[in-house]
């Protein structure tokens, strides 16, 4: 056992990468995902294994590999043959290359290289698994190869006993793979079959097993990684069960885990005045975890048997073993129980039915406090455990009991982000970032800030500010990622010289520019596709705040987020349950605007069916656009602040172009979950009949809703539907009603229109001081048309008073049956509006100014 667990952003980075690296293929939309085909075939694969009594074995591999096409040439044509040196003696024969003619090329000796299976120098594995690499020559398609290997046992892995198991993966090209296993009957052996076909025969004192693997339909891997999980197998053991084989384990290990006079002395000098127990277990393991090297190196029986907690103490490195050991030594100086674990590292979540030797890793467990550590993981502080160990099983060997390591909570990883900017008058923008971790948050953080200690700091702070289409600088500070706690934090402080523009209406955005982690959706869902997928619980929190300076003013803020939602489904690993909650809020605090947003993402297994992929996307995504909601500024104090969603500025920049069904596809779900300005733009463009079939009834119903949340606009668009009648039903009253509340909220449009119906005597008592009243306000607000007609207006009024009634002027016995535009006023002179007739209208200059506005700021994605 003598794998090591890497760190957090290592596993994310691999899971993306291997994504893409099997032979399972990209997914059909309709049939899920395909094998495809390598383009190679095993033609011949023979296994033939023999073993006594004291468990020595030999086994001898014959093979023929035929390539298809090109591309299977150049995959057969080097081989990689994995081999544990302290055990095996591999020798290798009969290498050749079989031409489509005929003519055999064999393999030059000088082409046979052995070497260590790891070349990682922070943890080498030096001469226990080896690698043989044979380079086969002239390859060709239609061409095979072939080969003769013999794995001889130079010490039994176990002695007197018998464990193992052969495979043979779910995704292997089609082939028939024929086993044989023969024994001495005096060693019977346990046995498990999946998906195989197996005989047995008794030849005098010998019993012989014939296993055919009987390949006929590949299948792509149930996840995208192992094939160990799915794979057709046979296990053979002479072990009665995993307790057994635990017992063994444990009385090889357990006697290396007491402490001597020097081991002693150092855990009470750790432990110092920790005065509790979980005190205790963090200064040690905190101690191991940082002081003892990582060196995959099986001292002992071949990586089987740790080496004493006294040697590993005096050399100062070890393998995975290794650490347990003298962890459980360490431990055990204060009473402290503690029990090695075994653990298969790969991306493997089930075990062999009878007790093999499946186990590549080795944790401790501490029943006190009951937590997994893993002291392996130099980075990773006391309390977490790495996310690829997460609901594994495992064997406790002090125990002999087969057990399941616990899917961490999402407090286990936590991340978080608290960016404060300082908005300076010129435009300017100082900021720091903190970011933050805990568990194995902490140790994302402690990897990152060893990656930024071998480059140039500052210029990877201004790439990340570049890449947001900024220019500025930056640099990071942060304490020694050597020294292990449970959380961690490294600090950014950065500029942006890019001024904003804080003359006009404009927008900023409050992110955490120079946070190089992994995003949530790479560390949640990794590159999952359309197959079951590793995930993991996460939490993460988004804390920002934006201090503004003196005339200049909140305008526009994000719209509040409250999201969750449960999903649950099944994989061949058993039932899986999870749950998202996005929740996120901005608001003004005196000069400052605070948004804080938290993503908690909960998961209760290891591996996810694919569905749920979606289900987490979805919810990252109301995350998204939450922390990427503009922050509107404007120089004038507004009347009021407005909630928007950054979808909603897709839609109107959609509409601006005249893109007018995916600017109704990004409005509708907005104004679906409540946001008035998006219901405005629906009900205008069921009105106009842009993008979809005009339908005033629809526009009505989207105006009203609007309107009832105060939108002035559809407040007025509304009053306008009831005064024309146009394909509703015609009501002055509630026209003139709903103009007066537009009117009150400011809407200069409807102050002239309720001007006119005041005037008019329509939907209201005829009141001429109101109509003066109204139009005169408008006016003041810039409305043209409103100025002139007050100005003829006033003075016909004050005649009214002179003259009878039946001689008044005729506009004002008349009904103006249109809306008043520009047009009525001519040369400062007033004409009678034409009757309205009932067709469809032109956009009122209340929607086209809306529209000019919001086209004209900054689109989201280029002002962070």
């Amino acid at each position: 056992m003598t794998a090591r667990i890497v760190s957090a952003l290592l596993l994310v980075l691999i899971s993306s990468i291997l994504t893409g690296g099997n032979a399972a293929g990209p997914a059909n939309a309709e049939q899920g995902p395909v094998w495809v085909d390598p383009g190679w075939r095993r033609t011949v694969a023979r296994y033939h294994v023999t073993f006594d009594e004291h468990g020595l074995s030999t086994t001898v591999f014959d093979f023929e590999i035929q390539a298809l096409d090109e591309k299977g040439a150049q995959t057969i044509a080097q081989q990689t043959i994995a081999y544990n040196s302290y055990f095996t003696e591999l020798s290798s024969g009969e290498l050749a290359t079989l031409k489509a003619d005929g003519s055999v090329i064999a393999v030059d000796e000088r082409a046979i290289r052995d070497q260590p299976a790891s070349a990682d120098l922070s943890s080498p594995y030096f001469d226990e698994l080896r690698h043989r690499i044979i380079a086969y020559p002239h390859v060709a398609a239609g061409d095979r190869i072939r080969g003769h290997l013999v794995y001889k046992a130079k010490i039994a892995r176990f002695p007197g006993e018998f464990a193992q198991y052969w495979a043979q993966p779910a995704d292997q090209p089609p082939e028939l793979m024929e086993l044989t296993v023969d024994g001495p009957a005096a060693r019977p052996l346990h046995l498990a079959l999946r998906n195989v076909e197996h005989r047995e025969e008794r030849l005098g004192e010998r019993v012989i097993h014939h296993v055919d693997f009987r390949q006929q339909t590949p299948k792509p891997r149930q996840i995208d990684a192992d094939s160990f999980d799915d794979a057709r197998r046979f296990e053979v053991s002479t072990f009665a069960d995993y307790a057994a084989f635990a017992a063994m384990l444990n009385a090889r290990n357990g006697p290396m885990a007491v402490p001597d006079a020097r081991l002693r002395a150092l855990s009470t000098e750790i432990v110092g005045d920790a005065a509790d127990i979980n005190g205790k277990i963090e200064r040690i393991y905190n101690w191991v975890a940082r002081n003892i090297r990582y060196v995959g190196i099986g001292f002992e029986d071949g990586g089987w048997t740790s080496q004493p907690a006294s040697a590993v103490l005096a050399a100062r490195y070890g393998d995975c073993k290794a650490h347990a050991t003298i962890l459980k030594a360490l431990l055990a100086v204060h009473g402290i129980e503690a029990n090695l674990v075994a653990v298969n590292a790969d991306v493997q979540f089930t075990l062999t039915e009878v007790a093999t030797a499946n186990f590549n890793h080795a944790i401790v467990y501490v029943p006190a406090i009951d937590r997994y550590l893993d002291p392996t993981v130099s980075l990773l502080g006391f309390g977490a455990l790495p996310p690829g160990l997460g609901g594994k099983p495992a064997l406790n060997i002090d125990k002999g009991a087969v057990v399941r390591i616990p899917v961490p909570k999402p407090d286990r990883f936590s991340l978080a982000a608290e960016t404060d900017y300082t908005l300076a008058k010129d435009g300017t923008r100082q900021a720091r970032s903190i970011l933050s971790g805990t568990g194995v948050g902490a140790l994302l953080g402690r990897s990152v800030a060893q990656g930024l200690e071998g480059v140039d700091r500052a210029a990877t702070a201004r790439r990340l500010i570049e890449q947001a289409q900024l220019s500025g600088t930056g640099d990071y500070s942060f304490p020694n990622p050597r020294e292990l706690s449970d959380s961690y934090a490294i600090t950014a402080t950065f500029q942006i010289s890019k001024p904003v523009e804080l003359g006009e209406w404009t927008r900023i955005r409050m992110l955490p520019l120079t946070d190089v982690r992994p995003s949530l959706q790479l560390l949640s869902v990794g590159g999952a596709t359309d197959r079951p997928f590793l995930c993991r619980s996460l939490e993460y929190r988004e804390i920002s705040s934006l201090t503004l300076p003196e005339g200049t003013n909140l305008k526009e803020k994000p719209s509040p987020v409250a999201y969750t939602k449960s999903f649950s489904g099944s994989t061949a690993y058993g039932v899986a349950n999870g749950r998202i909650d996005v929740s996120g809020a901005a608001e003004l605090d005196g000069r400052t605007v605070r948004s804080s947003a938290v993503v908690r993402l909960s998961v209760d297994a290891a591996v996810c069916p694919a569905e749920f992929a979606t289900a987490i996307k979805a919810g990252l995504d109301q995350f998204t656009e939450f922390r990427y909601g503009p922050i509107g500024l404007t120089p004038q104090v507004p009347a009021a602040v407005t909630d928007v969603r950054a979808g909603f500025d897709e839609g109107v920049r959609a509409f601006a172009a005249k893109q007018y069904k995916l600017a109704m596809t990004r409005f509708k779900p907005l104004a679906e979950g409540g946001d008035a300005r998006a219901q405005s733009y629906v009900g205008h463009m069921y009105e106009s009949g842009r993008g979809v079939e005009r339908n005033p009834g629809e526009a009505l119903r989207w105006f009203l809703m609007a309107a009832e949340q105060g939108d002035s606009y559809s407040q007025s668009q509304v009053g306008m539907l009831y005064e024309t009648g146009l394909g509703i039903v015609h009501d002055e009253k509630l026209a003139a009603e709903w103009y007066a509340k537009a009117a009150n909220h400011n809407h200069t449009d409807s102050m002239a229109r309720l001007a006119t119906m005041y005037r008019d005597g329509r939907g209201v008592a005829r009141d001429f001081e109101q109509a003066v009243r109204w139009y005169t306000k408008a006016a003041d607000q810039g409305i043209a048309w409103a100025r002139g007609i007050w100005r003829c207006f006033t003075s016909m009024a004050r005649a009214f008073r002179r003259i009878p009634r039946q001689q008044s002027f005729s506009f004002a016995r008349r009904p103006i049956r249109m809306m008043p535009t520009p047009n009525i006023i001519s040369a400062g002179r007033m004409r009678a509006a034409p009757a309205f007739r009932r067709t469809p209208r032109r956009p009122s200059s209340g929607i086209a100014r809306r529209f000019r506005a919001e086209v004209s700021w900054p689109a989201p994605t280029s002002t962070p």
